[in-house]
């Protein structure tokens, strides 16, 4: 009678769902506008305004031309 070996619990973990542990990864979202971000940008007193995904960058020099 021939005994099945199988894969250690580690191995099968990353077969299944990629993570050693088993557990899917959760990535950070961005409190703003809800999606998964690697960055967040916050203002001076260091509370977060946004991400990549909501936050846009704009030329001061067109901008200031706008507030005229």
């Amino acid at each position: 009678m021939m005994k099945v070996i199988r894969d250690h619990p580690t191995v099968r973990n990353l077969e299944r769902t990629g993570t050693p542990d088993g557990r899917t990864e959760k990535f950070p979202i961005c409190p703003i506008c809800g999606e998964e971000t690697d960055t967040y940008y916050k203002d001076i007193i260091g509370e977060i305004v946004g991400c990549g995904e909501c936050i846009k960058r704009a030329d001061a020099w067109d901008e200031q031309e706008d507030m005229r």
